[in-house]
């Protein structure tokens, strides 16, 4: 009678999984690593990493550029495969952008982290295809004011701080090699941002100069680099939201007072402001 492979405990299972998310690897590889160190004598703590807690205000209009971003990374490390007609057939890779401090593929490993740590439903409600984030999840708050009319949608979400860090160099060598003075480290990048202006391909990416595809990055990620809770107010506000997230854990949606739907508003005037639409 064969005999069955014993389970694994409590105690590992959640080592594995909180090695799984420090290493932004799945479980299952995660659980392979851990059976390697184990065979090998060792114990296998896990590689812990920094994390940040964004509490968000989703904010509709200043999403759509965040998801629009991958096509530009593809564009920084490939080159487009274009017939007579000039219809696109494909990509090559070409590695001609190079990007000082933060190598394109480093980039874009991170830039999906941080995007997929966004909740499920968020890209329909940016692509407009649904007016509230759909289905509800539970680190999802709809604010609705005393009107009865929608204020934001409320969430927090953890990404590793090296994400973190990551995006904002690659922002910064953007605006270096599309400003006066880039250097020559940076002629491969400032050529591929005016290549990239020059011939946007797809609708929602920026047409004009290095400069213009550069500025159009950073508020692309202002979604997840900009704090909205600057200035003197900012600190209460974010304490008066992240009660209501407190208290209103678990719904759906809270009707909120006077105080807490201003410290909203102004948080979602400050997304907007950053993603250029205010």
């Amino acid at each position: 009678m064969p005999t069955s492979q014993p389970r694994k405990s409590r105690k590992r299972t959640r080592e594995i999984r909180e090695q799984s998310r420090a290493t932004g690897t799945r479980y299952t590889e995660a659980m392979r690593a851990n059976d390697r160190a184990r065979a090998g004598g060792q114990q296998s703590p896990p590689r812990l990493t920094a994390t940040r807690t964004l509490l968000l205000p989703l904010v509709q209009d200043a999403l759509p550029g965040l998801y629009g971003l991958a096509e530009l990374l593809l564009r920084l490390r490939m080159d487009m495969v274009l017939d007579h007609e000039g219809v696109l057939l494909g990509y090559r890779d070409s590695r001609r952008a190079p990007i000082p401090g933060a190598p394109i593929e480093d980039v874009e490993d991170a830039y999906y982290r941080v995007r997929d740590a966004l909740p499920e439903g968020t890209e329909a409600f940016a692509d407009g295809m649904v007016d509230e984030i759909l289905p509800p999840t539970p680190n999802v708050l709809l604010l609705v004011g005393s009107d009865g009319g929608d204020v934001v949608h409320l969430t927090t979400i953890e990404v590793a701080e090296a994400d973190l860090v990551l995006l904002a160099e690659f922002a910064d060598a953007l605006d270096r090699a599309a400003g006066p003075r880039p250097g020559r480290e940076f002629e491969g990048l400032t050529e591929a941002l005016r290549e990239i202006g020059r011939v946007p391909y797809y609708p929602w990416m920026p047409e004009g100069g290095e400069a213009t595809v550069a500025r159009w990055v950073r508020q692309a990620l202002s979604t997840v680099l900009h704090s909205p809770f600057e200035g003197p107010r900012g600190a209460a506000d974010h304490g008066t939201l992240a009660n209501v997230l407190r208290y209103a854990q678990g719904w759906e949606s809270v009707e909120v007072d006077q105080d807490e739907e201003q410290a909203a508003e102004r948080a979602l005037v400050s997304m907007m402001r950053a993603a250029g639409w205010a």
